[in-house]
């Protein structure tokens, strides 16, 4: 398994909020796997989007182990960022897997 740091360059925080959830509910409602996103996304800063976005089902523990230190976006306001966006997503009925597996 590849256990290369990434650099994370946008935060939840800057993800329109009509873009997160249009994001949200093709990946993870529609299960629409994150490659095949990828090549639907007409720029740079729609895949940067849903980069970020592909990450809201992991842990934080396994979040703050993938991303390099020192980016543009710290882990902690991207914790921070993504736990809002999670909250807004559940005002939307939208639930992650890996929130549903531990409620």
């Amino acid at each position: 398994m590849n256990k290369q740091k990434k650099k994370v360059t946008v935060c939840y925080c800057q993800i329109p909020m009509k873009k997160l959830i249009e994001l949200v509910r093709m990946r993870f409602v529609e299960n629409i796997q994150t490659e095949e996103l990828m090549k639907r996304m007409n720029t740079d800063q729609e895949r940067e989007y849903l980069a970020t976005v592909a990450l809201l089902d992991v842990s934080d523990q396994e979040l703050v182990s993938m991303i390099e230190a020192g980016g543009p976006v710290q882990p902690d306001h991207l914790l921070a960022c993504r736990q809002r966006a999670k909250n807004i997503l559940k005002d939307y009925a939208v639930i992650l897997r890996a929130e549903g597996a531990h409620e």
